[in-house]
């Protein structure tokens, strides 16, 4: 081997892999200067800005995170419900172990969090201002169980109201087999049905966010 064998072209599995190095650079520079964003792509940043301005009226500048993670949170939830809406798929937030799941993993987390920053300002929650004291001691009972209920309230929200209208969808097409009335009655209400179902996942997606956001910077 002489002193210049270094630049000899190497081969790994029958690719020369030399040049590949070149293109690496295209990494340090943004993608908007080699690449064009599809329309599916366009859609998305536009809707992922919009909901980001809702949550931000809500919350304040200084939970950016807060914000990104309810964000992202209803995005996640939107395009789950809508999954239901295809023949044949299992809506995943019908199902009450999924969505307690994400219910009491995200207020546990909230909990924790603001009891471990700020303790004493996480106690002062549980007695509404301007309660007389003598109540204290009940107002404290009651307002422990009312943040203990919240996730299974959250969750169980999310997925009974998802549930239902495929419930109620179920019913519908069970009409369609009595008679061509019933056939034309089943298939136009399911169609309307439908519509109101497209609503209803979007919504739910965006009160299990909002909720979120709220329990959060009230622990916080």
């Amino acid at each position: 081997m002489s002193l210049f064998s270094v630049f000899d072209p190497t081969s790994y599995f029958g690719l020369s892999l030399n040049w590949l190095i070149v293109f690496m650079i295209l990494l340090y520079f943004p993608m908007k200067f080699y690449l064009i964003e599809s329309g599916l792509m366009l859609i998305f940043k536009i809707l992922f800005v919009s909901v980001s301005k809702v949550f931000k009226e809500v919350s304040i500048p200084n939970h950016m995170a807060l914000n990104f993670l309810c964000v992202m949170t209803f995005m996640y939830l939107v395009f789950s419900n809508m999954l239901g809406l295809f023949p044949f798929i299992f809506t995943m937030t019908a199902h009450p172990l999924i969505t307690l799941g994400l219910g009491v993993v995200f207020w546990l987390s909230f909990f924790l969090m603001g009891f471990s920053f700020s303790f004493k300002n996480s106690c002062a929650h549980l007695v509404p201002e301007g309660s007389p004291m003598v109540l204290a001691p009940l107002m404290v009972l009651i307002e422990s169980i009312s943040h203990l209920i919240r996730p299974f309230t959250l969750s169980i929200r999310l997925a009974a109201n998802m549930m239902a209208g495929h419930l109620i969808m179920g019913l519908l097409s069970s009409i369609s087999m009595i008679s061509v009335f019933g056939f034309t009655s089943s298939l136009i209400l399911q169609n309307i049905l439908l519509v109101l179902e497209f609503g209803v996942t979007v919504i739910q997606g965006f009160v299990f966010s909002i909720l979120l956001l709220l329990y959060a910077l009230e622990y916080y």
